[in-house]
């Protein structure tokens, strides 16, 4: 009788060591999924840089925790369409892929803001593997990334290899993650559009100056590391202040941001084209000597003059017109504000000359 009761205690003993065990090894879970929560959220305040956060995402998590893979999707503004920003642990080649909105799983789950969470892939008719670009996914979450005001910024997606891994703590951590990602993917993109915002002139939609000084110091240091040259235009709309006492200053308003297009339709995407003040624009045009920058020029000289502006037959010569100054790096200055004040210097002599011309001033 006593060795029964002995090996009933034993045991029951070993029972409550194999529970304590279970509820230490919960509990060291727990805690590692806290810590990486704290630090997920630490690296996520320090930026407001998209790439960084993402960065930062993939050496946290895809480094700590078990899991085979997983990826962040945003929804792309201009498309509407999700896209790849973000994979574990291929983060230097993202897949080229997109999904519509409503399309297999991920797109469900950007349409509805609902998670959803598949044991089995195999088992699931619309789960597409990123169209057949990864097919050994087991199980599969995704979770939408949700704004403060309720929008879908994108989708978090995690994967396992093997059907049935993922577990309700799983499942809970992984929600918290989605909402520190959210968090932090919506202050960048806010920060990102108030930037944008700021370089950008309200009238006619081009960069300003502000933009300007901060991109031709990057140019010119992009030009002397690979020995290349490159060009700015200075132009100025001959007799404007004519145009508005004539037209008034709603119509010269207009003439400004049709000029605007005008040089954006007449240019490269590579050149930059920016609303230097008042009704000045400058544009700096990478690569370029100085003969082809002022064919350049005399394109935009012709597109304007040639354009039927309304109250331009009130202009002298009955048109709206333009003198342009031309100057190029590093044949005619050593720094980027003696280059924009020796184009400025070319367009001055050619106003003097009469106006409506391509003045490049020679040394």
């Amino acid at each position: 009788m006593v060795k029964k009761d002995i090996n009933k205690e034993l045991e029951r003993l070993k029972a409550e060591k194999n529970e304590l065990e279970r509820i230490n090894k919960e509990i060291d879970g727990r805690v590692l999924e806290l810590y990486m929560l704290y630090n997920v959220s630490k690296i996520l305040n320090l930026s407001l840089n998209i790439e960084e956060i993402f960065n930062g995402i993939i050496n946290i998590i895809g480094k700590t925790i078990h899991i085979d893979e997983f990826c962040i999707m945003l929804l792309d503004e201009a498309t509407q369409k999700l896209v790849v920003r973000a994979w574990y642990p291929n983060s230097g080649t993202l897949p080229d892929m997109s999904f519509d909105i409503g399309e297999g799983i991920s797109g469900t789950v950007a349409k509805t803001g609902n998670a959803m969470l598949i044991q089995d892939t195999r088992k699931e008719p619309n789960f597409m593997f990123y169209k057949g670009v990864k097919m050994d996914i087991g199980a599969f979450m995704s979770i939408p990334l949700t704004g403060k005001k309720g929008d879908v910024l994108g989708v978090f997606n995690i994967h396992k290899k093997e059907p049935f891994s993922f577990t309700e703590n799983d499942r809970k951590f992984f929600q918290e993650v989605a909402n520190q990602i959210a968090i932090a993917v919506e202050n960048a993109i806010i920060y990102d559009r108030a930037r944008e915002a700021s370089m950008h002139d309200e009238l006619t939609g081009l960069y300003n100056r502000r933009y300007f000084f901060e991109y031709i110091e990057k140019e010119l240091a992009r030009a002397n590391r690979y020995k290349k040259s490159f060009s700015i235009l200075m132009i100025d709309i001959d007799s404007f202040k004519n145009f508005n006492d004539k037209n008034g200053h709603l119509k010269g308003d207009k003439v400004l941001k049709e000029t605007a297009k005008l040089f954006v339709s007449n240019l490269r995407a590579s050149d930059v084209v920016v609303r230097f003040g008042g009704e000045e624009f400058i544009c700096l045009i990478p690569e370029t000597p100085k003969e082809i920058a002022v064919t350049t020029a005399e394109k935009l000289r012709r597109a304007v003059e040639e354009n039927i502006y309304k109250g331009g037959e009130n202009q002298p010569g009955g048109k709206v017109t333009i003198t342009i100054g031309v100057a190029t790096w590093p044949d005619d200055a050593q720094s980027a504000i003696e280059l924009i004040d020796y184009a400025d210097k070319a367009m001055y002599l050619g106003k003097c000359k009469g106006k409506n011309i391509v003045f490049p001033l020679v040394k």
